[in-house]
């Protein structure tokens, strides 16, 4: 009978063992009771794991009744928690080291947040996640301290410049350095289309956002010169997504969203009556300038506006021969097309309804992750399509990313990412051109009253218009163009760990960007009429080579704690470019070089490499005081010999006040700590042989190959050098719920590289050399906090604020340097490099206004000639009398973003606003639409016509319009110069996690739903056009952003 009973016990304790239970519960703070979301719940000693959803609830499946359950999470004490057979099983995690023991990427590996010396911002996933944006530079707007992003065209694919605490160089590049995964990986704008069509190819578009993990923006030299040469501009750290411990995940999101109309007003035009108008004022006066009499003006004025547009359906006619006053136009009704409507009221052409369009933008990505003790994986698979406002810009995008890590033994493991991505990208030219810019020539060229068919025939209208522009609606059929980048990045990793405090490591990765460019005008097209049809093919390969290897040292010692590296590394950059073009093409049907009568091709290669040791050591005592030093050395094919090695390094420190014994017995005070640092960076040349004089072959002699001297070349050139200080306070209030971080920061960019005028004897007028030098020093203020915070409800607040200084220090010989904004390449403002002045002075005449008594543009003349005065100071009515001066500063006072969240129940709502206090915005388009008379033919804007001066409105502002070809809007001067300031509302994001009891019954472990609205409100003095300009802090004709809508949704299971 004993026998029986212990077997039935041993039988039913084995079937209590092995019972397999579904547990459900909660992990929140002990702090607030706030739900910690994406925590780890893992079946201990098995892979049987989830993660929490937004709101802190999970799901188990098949659980031991007699099992463990592990919970963790960044910031927080892992607990231990035995199952005992229960089915709810809720958890409080204690915050680990009230939250500053976050890990984060640094330099070539992790650092803890409260012991990290250098200034380093992270942005994680969440921050970034529901931005509808194909590149993640411009989901980070307004969301760093010191770094400002803009974009270059609002087109879809266009490229964003980064500056990371202001500008650094005059003449070499001041973009950061871009890591992925520990790697220096290949950015900025590739391919040739820029030159055939002004439009960026961003390689960083080929990155899928849903991917990164997190974001580290290093900014101090402590923070970055372990990268040396390439660091100065600072570096950004993209961090991907890792697989967890823990069964299969599978995670689904959508996106939808729409862009019906741009972000602001943007040139908006006078009525088409109100064009008229002014365009017989302009013929008007030019007759009566000529001593002819109103009648006799009057009727050359409606001649000529009659022999312009009676061919598209329309007359002219006046009741009186005044000047002013309003035309009267009617339609022609002798043609197949009348331009009235079924009631008979006349109408004209929307350009902006048959160019513009409601873009979509959609988005679909697909991610697995999980693992076990050993292996981890992640693997994710994403298509995007971005369609542009204007109908033939469009951005398509396939990526694919496998990351695996594979622990062999106890001592070695493997870490392998692999990620490709095809990028199809087609867009136009909008710079100032007047053929190709579709949306200059709806704002300033396509009269309403032109029409795309011809009113007579009812055929399509294939000449050119009078005010220079093209019928698009129609040429469109016979063009194409298309940007295809299909990239390729591989990385392997392998270390070893000899100890728990030894480690080597060794990367080595392959990073290939191939770009395909194409473009073809038809025969047809006004751009291949004349060549009769035309195509080229176009192909740039850029290679990178990078290997790396370190050794890594880290030990504590009692309160001690000790952190060594060394390492060296090699690095090859390789670019391949291959040509062909042809001409007189046989068919349309066949758009290929094969099929033209005339070819021509052309082909090259050019690179560089480097090769680098590196060093740091890290001290800290009992988490109270901290020290690092780092140290590289760089050598590069980029400089000569006697130049080629260049050392940079840094040192720093911090002071945990908040941990000293004297700051126990206080409870305001969570964390409270000083850090400093200097250090040493480099930039080098933008030109792989500016050191070397070089032969250029392409000046062929009598049909033989002929060559020539194509650089006046210093063997001495060298690094250009950033010496950078940086002073922080951070503080932690009220149990940390507020926080934030005060400052300083001052950066000394010397040696740097300015074309030196020399004897035109050499046969050049300049040669490069290192002589410049740039001071920029500001202040950075980053504050944080939870203005409510319990376990049902949290309303969260931030600011950053970006306060910098930067002008110019030295120059060759003192002497001013005159520059022009690169955008576009249609020199719409004009820059002066001074010592003393800001590195984005204007440059330009100083415009007094309109003189009340004749309409007339005057100036200040900032000299002795004087026609007249006004506010006590000499003025001229010609431009031509006065002196340029510098006009103003691109660079703000201040700028940085705001944000405030709010959860409530699974709800969710946030705000993030971006903003610019003072400064100046150069309009280098507004020009075209204000137009005093020079352009007979342009549409002027309805702000212009408002404030027109006449005769009956004399406190005009702006000038008479004239027939005299007067050049003085063309001028750059204070008359295009705005405030730059502006508050925007950049994102608006709704969501709504779904409770687990109802997504629980078909299987799913979270599901959301979202909104999130871009660019909905603007608030600006500047009202001609959007405020969110471009780095130089101008404006031109390149395409306006949008107001977009978007809905998404995210499952998992």
């Amino acid at each position: 009978m004993k026998k029986i009973l212990l077997l039935a016990l041993a039988v039913l304790t084995v079937n209590v063992a092995f019972a397999q239970t579904r547990i459900t519960g909660k992990v929140t703070s002990s702090q607030d009771g706030a739900p910690i979301p994406f925590a780890s719940v893992i079946v201990k000693g098995t892979m049987n794991g989830v993660a929490t959803s937004d709101n802190g609830e999970y799901i188990l499946e098949n659980v031991p009744s007699n099992a463990t359950l592990v919970v963790s999470s960044i910031g927080f004490v892992n607990a231990e928690i035995p199952v005992g057979g229960r089915t709810r099983i809720d958890v409080v995690l204690s915050p680990d080291a009230e939250a500053l023991e976050e890990v984060m990427v640094v330099a070539y590996g992790t650092a803890k947040k409260g012991t990290y010396t250098g200034a380093a911002s992270v942005v994680r996933q969440e921050s970034i996640k529901d931005v509808p944006t194909v590149s993640f530079e411009q989901a980070l707007t307004g969301k760093v301290a010191g770094m400002q992003i803009t974009t270059t065209s609002g087109q879809a694919g266009s490229g964003s410049a980064v500056r990371i605490r202001g500008i650094g160089s005059m003449n070499a590049s001041n973009a950061p350095l871009y890591v992925v995964d520990g790697v220096p990986v290949v950015s900025g704008s590739t391919g040739q289309m820029s030159d055939y069509l002004y439009t960026s190819n961003n390689v960083m578009s080929t990155l899928n956002q849903s991917d990164i993990e997190s974001i580290t923006v290093l900014k101090d030299a402590a923070a970055s010169a372990l990268y040396g040469s390439r660091a100065a501009n600072g570096v950004i750290l993209i961090n991907t997504k890792r697989g967890k411990i823990g069964r299969p995940t599978v995670s689904f999101k959508a996106s939808v969203g729409i862009t019906p109309s741009w972000a602001t007003d943007n040139y908006e035009t006078a009525s088409p009556q109100d064009n008229v108008d002014m365009l017989y004022q302009i013929f008007w006066d030019y007759r009566t300038q000529q001593g002819r009499t109103p009648e006799d003006a009057s009727a050359y004025s409606l001649r000529q506006l009659n022999s312009k547009w009676n061919r598209f359906g329309y007359t002219f006619s006046k009741p009186d021969t005044e000047r002013y006053g309003n035309i009267k136009i009617e339609a022609l009704l002798d043609g197949q097309l009348k331009r009235v409507d079924d009631q008979g009221n006349l109408i004209y052409f929307d350009w902006d309804d048959a160019y513009f369009r409601t873009a979509v933008y959609q988005t679909y990505d697909v991610s697995v992750s999980g693992g076990t003790d050993n292996s981890t994986y992640y693997t994710s698979f994403s298509y995007t399509k971005d369609q542009g406002r204007i109908y033939v810009n469009e951005f398509d995008r396939l990526s694919g990313r496998v990351n695996l890590n594979q622990k062999v033994g106890k001592h070695f493991e493997l870490a392998t990412n692999i990620s490709v991505s095809h990028t199809d990208q087609s867009g136009y030219n909008d710079s100032r051109s007047t053929t190709a810019n579709y949306f200059m020539q709806t704002r300033n060229l396509l009269w309403p009253v032109y029409w795309p068919d011809d009113y007579k025939t009812g055929g399509p209208w294939t000449a050119r218009y009078q005010s220079l522009a093209q019928n698009n609606i129609y040429y469109n059929d016979y063009w194409d163009n298309s940007t295809k980048t299909l990239k390729l990045a591989i990385s392997e990793t392998a270390t070893v760990k000899f100890t728990d405090w030894l480690n080597f490591r060794t990367v080595f990765s392959y990073d290939d960007t191939r770009v395909r460019d194409h473009i073809y005008y038809s025969a047809q097209h006004f751009s291949g009429s004349s060549v009769n049809g035309s195509v080229s093919e176009m192909m740039t390969d850029y290679t990178k080579l990078v290997s790396s290897s370190t050794l890594n040292f880290a030990k504590e010692f009692g309160k001690h704690s000790v952190s060594a590296l060394l390492g060296f590394e090699a690095e090859r950059n390789w670019t391949e470019y291959i040509r062909a073009t042809g001409n007189d093409l046989s068919t349309s049907s066949l758009t290929t070089v094969y099929t033209a009568g005339t070819k021509d091709s052309n082909a090259y290669a050019w690179g560089n490499s480097m090769m680098s040791i590196l060093s740091r050591a890290e001290y800290n005592y009992d988490n109270r005081y901290y020290a690092s030093a780092s140290f590289r050395r760089d050598g590069s094919s980029r400089l000569g010999a006697s130049a080629r090695w260049g050392n940079f390094w840094s040192v720093a420190g911090s002071w945990r006040i908040s941990n000293e014994a004297f700051m126990q017995d206080q409870d305001v005070i969570s964390n409270l700590r000083l850090r400093a640092s200097y250090g040493v960076n480099g930039t080098l040349p933008s030109s792989n042989y500016g050191w070397r004089s070089l032969a250029a072959y392409g000046y062929p002699y009598m049909t033989k190959p002929g060559g020539a001297l194509a650089n006046a070349a210093d063997a001495n050139l060298s690094w250009e050098t950033s010496y950078t200080m940086n002073f922080a306070l951070e503080f932690g209030l009220f149990d940390n719920r507020l926080n934030g971080t005060v400052e300083f920061f001052n950066r000394d960019s010397k040696d740097l590289l300015q074309d030196v005028p020399i004897s035109y004897v050499t046969g050049f007028g300049s040669t490069l050399k290192n002589i410049g030098s740039i001071n920029n020093n500001g202040w950075e203020v980053e504050l944080n906090g939870d203005i409510i915070r319990n376990s049902d409800f949290r309303w969260s607040a931030g600011l950053n604020a970006t306060f910098l200084k930067s002008k110019v220090v030295e120059l060759y010989d003192g002497e001013d340097i005159i520059w022009y904004d690169p955008t576009g390449s249609d020199a719409r403002a004009k820059f002066i490099y001074r010592e003393g002045e800001s590195t984005l002075a204007f440059w330009g005449y100083e415009w007094a206004g309109v003189e009340k008594a004749t309409g007339l543009n005057i100036w200040y003349s900032n000299n002795d000639n004087s026609d007249t005065k006004l506010n006590g100071r000499n003025v001229v009515y010609n431009f031509s009398d006065a002196d340029e001066i510098v006009i103003g500063n691109a660079i703000p006072f201040a700028y940085g973003g705001i944000n405030t969240d709010l959860e409530w129940k699974g709800l969710t709502f946030g705000l993030n606003f971006i903003y610019k206090l003072g400064g100046h915005l150069y309009d280098g388009a507004w020009k075209d639409m204000a137009d005093d008379g020079y352009y007979w033919n342009r549409i002027r804007g309805q702000l212009y016509f408002e404030n027109m001066w006449t005769d009956y409105n004399t406190d005009g502002t702006e000038p008479k319009i004239l027939g005299t070809d007067p050049t003085d809007s063309m001028q750059k001067s204070t008359r295009h110069l705005h405030n730059a300031s502006f508050l925007r509302l950049k994102t608006i994001t709704l969501g709504y996690r779904l409770p687990n009891k109802w997504i629980s019954k078909v299987g799913l472990s979270s599901a959301r739903v979202y909104f999130n609205g871009g660019n909905l409100l603007t608030f600006s003095k500047y009202k001609i056009a959007d405020p969110e300009v471009n780095h130089y802090g101008t404006r031109g004709w390149e395409t306006p952003i949008g107001k977009t809508y978007t809905f998404g949704l995210e499952i998992s299971f």
